[in-house]
């Protein structure tokens, strides 16, 4: 008897890639914890894992990169922990699995009362790279403005959410109107659609505000309309691209704006902090999580049995699917 735990054996389609195992029952150590996993975020990027796309896991590993779990069985010198604690996985630990053996100080343990799994089991890939998208780039104050496409996106909710909570304003930018009304109740100060934005009428009203900070996750010429929304000498953020297309901004208005365009990791947001400081950062998304404050759109929930499924719903549907898949190893 054992636990059911994903493996990339080679690269390729999901079905060719992944294949199921059963491990046998593992022993805590001293400083180890066995944790139960409750919930896993599913990204675009675990597809483009297993078929070596992006080398972000080596062969003969476990997928997957986020994830929350309940404490099964805690070493004999452990203190920080105790059955029946609900903890976030830290990124990258390989947590489409039913169990997981870890040390005990890498989990970040969460304050009751515990919200829905399949919130809690995303905030660790999109919550910090939210988090860190509005912290790291631009000193922004209280009544400042920031500007982002791709709005709906998860990340694009998280952020947000978080600018409310830091006094920030946010101009948001959409391709459906439908999700305007959600958007507005977490918090959204000004949305628009994605074709106003094209309009000179609408850049130019968008200039008075004065923005530093623009933060795109499309690219192709979506990032030139940011470009053009953005104050003299301000700041354009990339870290995604829904068009699979480069960022595209033309010499003249770098020229005649003095726009700087960066990109942005998520991984990079870590280096930049002490293990401490990254704990707290994530018991602070639960807590907000958990509050309702961060909360996303779930559009599927899969088994670990059901995994291809839940692949082919991630590759199908891509940036236009409504809502974040979830895996559930243990339902």
């Amino acid at each position: 008897m054992g636990y059911l735990a994903l493996n990339i054996k080679k690269y390729g389609p999901p079905d060719v890639a992944l294949e199921l195992l059963e491990i046998p029952f593992e022993e805590p150590r001293n400083n180890e914890v066995v944790v139960s996993i409750d919930a896993v975020g599913m990204h675009i990027a675990d597809g483009l894992a297993v078929r070596g796309e992006e080398v972000l896991k080596p062969l003969a590993s476990t997928p997957g990169f986020e994830g929350v779990g309940t404490i099964k069985k805690v070493g004999k010198k452990v203190s920080i922990l105790k059955e029946g604690d609900k903890v976030l996985l830290p990124m990258g630990t390989g947590s489409m699995r039913q169990e997981l053996k870890i040390k005990a100080r890498d989990l970040t343990k969460i304050k009751q009362p515990y919200a829905p799994d399949e919130q809690l089991s995303l905030i660790t890939v999109n919550g910090f790279t939210a988090y860190f998208l509005l912290k790291d780039f631009v000193n922004l104050e209280k009544g400042d403005w920031l500007i982002q496409n791709a709005a709906n996106s998860n990340v694009g909710r998280y952020l947000i959410a978080l600018a409310k909570i830091h006094g920030v304003k946010t101009f948001n930018i959409v391709r459906r109107k439908e999700v305007m009304p959600e958007l507005k109740k977490l918090g959204a100060t000004k949305l628009i659609m994605d074709s106003e934005h094209r309009e000179s009428a609408c850049l130019n009203e968008i200039l008075k505000k004065n923005i530093k900070l623009g933060i795109d996750a499309v690219a192709g010429e979506a990032t030139e309309y940011l470009a053009k929304s953005l104050a003299d000498q301000g700041l354009l953020i990339n870290y995604g691209t829904v068009t699979k297309q480069p960022c595209h901004i033309t010499f003249w208005t770098l020229f005649r704006k003095d726009i700087k365009l960066c990109g942005m990791s998520t991984l990079n947001g870590f280096e930049k902090r002490t293990k401490k400081r990254v704990k707290e950062i994530h018991q602070e998304l639960a807590s907000l999580v958990n509050k309702k404050s961060l909360q996303t759109k779930i559009a599927a929930t899969y088994s670990i049995e059901n995994y291809l499924s839940a692949y082919e719903h991630i590759d199908k549907s891509g940036n236009q699917r409504d809502g974040k898949i979830v895996l559930l190893p243990n339902h």
